[in-house]
């Protein structure tokens, strides 16, 4: 989760324009996250922003949140990635995607609470 990470999504994400784009991110307090945001705040249409689950590094779901709004991103601070699942859920009506994001440490949760 550094700036030329997000860069490469952002080149992959200008290919999905047929339908709305969905970021569910947790990053650690040792990254840029405003850097790592800028590329793809013109591609999206919410982020939901998530403490990285056992992390003592972890940024804040708050603090995170207040990074996306700074580059008016329309933001959510979710309180577990199972919760930030249902906010899209409650919010997205019709197809999108939806692309979790951000720490190395946050994929290892998503694939162990996903088998």
């Amino acid at each position: 989760h550094n700036p030329a990470a997000a860069e490469a999504l952002a080149a992959m994400a200008r290919d999905w324009r047929d339908r709305p784009l969905h970021l569910i991110v947790g990053m650690l307090n040792s990254k840029d996250g405003l850097g790592f945001l800028r590329p793809l705040a013109p591609l999206v249409a919410t982020v939901q922003t998530v403490a990285v689950p056992g992390e003592a590094a972890t940024v804040s779901a708050e603090d995170a949140v207040r990074s996306a709004r700074a580059l008016h991103i329309k933001a959510t601070a979710a309180s577990s990635l199972e919760a930030a699942a249902q906010n899209l859920s409650d919010i997205i009506d019709g197809p999108a995607r939806v692309l979790i994001c951000g720490s190395l440490y946050l994929a290892g949760a998503v694939l162990s609470q996903n088998g």
